[in-house]
């Protein structure tokens, strides 16, 4: 009855602490998922970078991060622009597309510099040329006092630009002060930083989670087993005594004579108790020892 108490009052704590756990494997899970899909977008990111000179495109949209202030506070002529250092704007891939670009867009275009490294530049369309046939853009930041290009023969053409940031049909997607985790992301100390090292200490904590529960699975299974194999003994005891008292020829000593009523009785229920305990200890010496439960 104690032990059944016991187990009784078990039961809460028991199922308070499967839904703790149940709660920080959902948590852990979720995480692991959100580094999946950080990791994939790191990937692919990268990868478009690449093959791309240089612009990480994800379905035909560019994303690219201010690096410098040349496009603070916009252009009072025109819309779009104020973009912050830092900031990641979204822009709309075009790559060598054969449209026209009018006075005012906001284009990301590929260029080098002084020491011959690619980068892009977002900066605003501030003339136009056209010569046979040929158009070409003239770019200035609007917190520049020059334009990028001084002479047409330096404008860049429609294979120069690699997205659209701003114009009247796109007006692009700002994303405050996300540029610089993208960015360190991207470099080698902060994927192993941010995604590689959270994979590993998730994988780890997958596998420890994976064998304790093999190791509680089989202390569960040994100490059921060794339940049912202490109920069977018991079960062919009772049977065992059962049926040794219901023997018809199992013989007993004569009942002495000379003895009252009342002591004949006594020594009757004496025969019996002892023809039981015989019983019993027979099925017992017969019945096969309980498995010692696995380690």
């Amino acid at each position: 009855m104690k032990e059944n108490e016991t187990k009784t009052q078990k039961k809460p704590g028991s199922k308070g602490g499967r839904i703790a756990k149940t709660i920080l494997n959902t948590i852990i899970n979720i995480l692991i998922v959100l580094v999946l899909i950080t990791s994939i977008l790191i990937a692919v990111l990268s990868l478009t970078s690449k093959a791309n000179d240089g612009v990480a495109t994800i379905f035909g949209y560019s994303f690219h991060t201010i690096q410098t202030p040349s496009m603070v506070g916009g252009n009072p002529n025109y819309d779009g622009g104020d973009y912050q250092v830092g900031d990641l704007v979204i822009g709309k891939a075009d790559g060598a597309s054969d449209r026209e670009y009018a006075v005012g867009d906001i284009i990301s275009y590929r260029t080098e510099n002084t020491e011959g490294e690619k980068m892009l530049i977002c900066h605003r369309i501030v003339d136009k040329d056209e010569t046979d046939g040929v158009v070409s853009y003239q770019t200035m930041g609007d917190a520049n006092d020059t334009p990028d290009q001084l002479d047409k023969a330096d404008y860049i053409h429609n294979y120069d630009i690699a997205s659209v940031c701003y114009d009247n049909d796109y007006h692009g997607k700002v994303l405050s002060g996300w540029g610089k985790p993208l960015d360190f992301i991207r470099q080698p100390q902060g994927f192993f930083f941010v995604v590689l090292l959270p994979m590993i200490i998730f994988f780890m904590y997958e596998i420890i989670r994976v064998v304790l529960n093999a190791m509680s699975y089989k202390k569960s299974k040994a100490e059921e087993e060794r339940e049912n194999a202490e109920k069977d003994k018991d079960e062919a005891v009772k049977a065992a005594v059962a049926a040794a008292l219901a023997e018809k020829e199992v013989s007993a000593p004569a009942e002495p004579s000379g003895m009252s009523a009342e002591e004949l009785e006594q020594f009757r229920q004496f025969q019996a108790f002892q023809k039981m305990q015989n019983a019993q200890k027979e099925a017992t010496e017969n019945t096969p020892d309980t498995p010692d439960e696995e380690s």
